[in-house]
Formats: C-alpha cells, sequence, structure tokens
C-alpha cells in the first residue's frame, strides 16, 4: 500500500548547515570550474607536481627558484578544480514510510526524515556550485532528476521530493544494475535508505559502485521502534512491503531483536571504510542537523581536500 504526505522541508535545518560543505575526496571531472579536484592537469591555485621543461611548456610556469638552484628547467603543474557531479539515491519502498503508531506527532516519519535529508544535503551541494540529481527507487527506479547545479534547481528537486509514494519492495542490487552505465565516471553517490535487505548482496553491490571510480556515502536511517522494539503484550506485526503478518508477543524475542540490530549496524560500521564507503547511522529521534554537522565536519577533518 501506498504512504503519501506532503512534503515540507525545514528551512531551520538549512540555516544551521548552511556554513558547511561536501567535498570530493577523490578526483572528480566536470564541465565547470569550482573546487573539486580533477585528474586533469591545468592551470589552478593548488600544485601538484614538477615536470621537466619542453619546448611548447608555458615559460610562466617555470619555476625559477628551482633554476637558480640545481640548473634544471622545472615546470609546475597544478590540478585543474572542477565542480562535482552528485547523484542522491532514496528508496521509497514502503518500509520507508514506517511511523510510530504510539505518538505520531512526535518526530518526523522514516520518510519525512529522509526526505529533510535529501533537501539538507541538495542545499548544500547547490550552494557551492555543484550539480546534483535524485533517482528514488524501490524495485525499480520510480523517478530520476538529473543532476544540475543551478540555485533554481533547489525547487526542483523539492517538488520531485513531495511527489514521492512510499511503496513496493527494495531491489536495489536491480536498482543499480539498470543505473550504472548512466552513471558519471567520477562523482559521488548518496544512497539513502534504511538498508533492510541482506547485507552480502548490498557490499557486493557497493563494490560495484566503487570499482566505477564514484565516491560513495551510505545514510542508514532506522526509527528507535525498529532498534528498541518497545511493544508490549500480544501484537500484530503487519509487514510494510508484503502482505505478511503475525501475531506475536516482542518480550519472547525481544533480546535477540535488539542483539540482531546492533550487529547488522555494527557489520556497515565495519565494513564500508574498507570498500571505500562513507557510512554513517542515523536514528529520527536525532535532529537531522546535529547528524550533519557532526557528519560533515567529521569527513572535512579525515579528507583534506
Amino acid at each position: 500500500m501506498a504512504e503519501s504526505t506532503h512534503f515540507k522541508y525545514q528551512p531551520e535545518i538549512l540555516t544551521e548547515i548552511s556554513s558547511l560543505s561536501i567535498r570530493a575526496t577523490k578526483l572528480v571531472e566536470g564541465l565547470l570550474s569550482g573546487q573539486h579536484r580533477s585528474p586533469h592537469r591545468g592551470s589552478s591555485v593548488e600544485f601538484a607536481e614538477y615536470k621537466d621543461y619542453s619546448p611548447g611548456d608555458d615559460i610562466r610556469h617555470i619555476d625559477w627558484k628551482v633554476v637558480g638552484k640545481t640548473d634544471k628547467y622545472q615546470v609546475k603543474q597544478f590540478e585543474q578544480s572542477t565542480n562535482l557531479k552528485c547523484t542522491i539515491l532514496l528508496d521509497v519502498s514502503s518500509s520507508m514510510a514506517y511511523q510510530s503508531p504510539f505518538n505520531k506527532t512526535a518526530a518526523l516519519s522514516k520518510g519525512d526524515y529522509a526526505r529533510t535529508l535529501v533537501a539538507a544535503l541538495s542545499y548544500l551541494l547547490l550552494k557551492q556550485f555543484d550539480a546534483v540529481g535524485l533517482t528514488a527507487f524501490n524495485e525499480r527506479v520510480v523517478s530520476h532528476i538529473p543532476a544540475r547545479s543551478k540555485p533554481s534547481h533547489f525547487q526542483h528537486l523539492l517538488h520531485g521530493l513531495d511527489l514521492i509514494e512510499f511503496k513496493g519492495n527494495t531491489r536495489f542490487e536491480a536498482v543499480v544494475e539498470e543505473l550504472i552505465e548512466r552513471l558519471p565516471g567520477r562523482g559521488m553517490l548518496i544512497l539513502i535508505s534504511d538498508l533492510l535487505a541482506p547485507h552480502d548482496d548490498l557490499f557486493k553491490t557497493f563494490r560495484l559502485i566503487c570499482s566505477r571510480g564514484l565516491e560513495m556515502m551510505v545514510f542508514q536511517i532506522l526509527h528507535p521502534d525498529e532498534i528498541t522494539l518497545p511493544f508490549e503484550g500480544d501484537v500484530v506485526f503487519e509487514s510494510l512491503e508484503d502482505d505478511a503478518s503475525q501475531s506475536l508477543d516482542p518480550a519472547d524475542f525481544r533480546d535477540q531483536y535488539q542483539k540482531a540490530i546492533q550487529e547488522q549496524i555494527e557489520s556497515f560500521q565495519k565494513t564500508c571504510p574498507t570498500i571505500g564507503v562513507d557510512y554513517l547511522f542515523l536514528d529520527t529521534a536525532t535532529p537531522l542537523e546535529q547528524a550533519l554537522r557532526y557528519y560533515l565536519l567529521r569527513r572535512k577533518s579525515l579528507h583534506k581536500v
């Protein structure tokens, strides 16, 4: 069953994080001049390396101090700056619509939390003149907004977020197989999902993405109910991604469930860095601006560009 609610992003969150920026930690390619490094040698402010002078080289780039010391003509090379092209993959399967039955006004649903995260990241990227696009998926690609860098593109993205319906199952591997040839050879891919799928399949797909030269960021979002299983008494559990239901007493398996969830999170935390994926776990009780600020500042400290 599809879950659809009109989405309202929270401008106060954007104000909190507007001073932060996402910067690529790998070499990226782009068409416009920006602040991210490219493997193409060009003229920029960031020195890359020396090369021996050859006839035809621009003499303005000869390092005359080196000539004076070594009598060798060395030409400075620079890393050309380019814009980042980022694609955000948003999981819109039914499980992403979960909201606590206890108090529906207390916190954002997983879906609205995820959509607010998309809006915040898009705002950051567009603020630094990077191109950002949005692909919504469940078993397949549901909608796609191509990457653009114009400030007006933000309203286009917000409109796309407003139209999203959460329905169906998740088949991330099939979606990546469908998208992989259309993704830029270099750039950034951001996955936002609850990651409620077998780990081995996900890690295999993550490796495929990284092998294409893409920098990958993964945000796993869960509701606190999905972490602690706080329900009491006989409860009918209904699957959000199919029609299955089962009556159970959570007290009978709460400890095992909590252990399994923590092991899943720890598995992502341990394995993702080894395959080149930047991973962050979020629960919807965490104020999103705090999580973003912590994550982006940590990222800046770990990856100097």
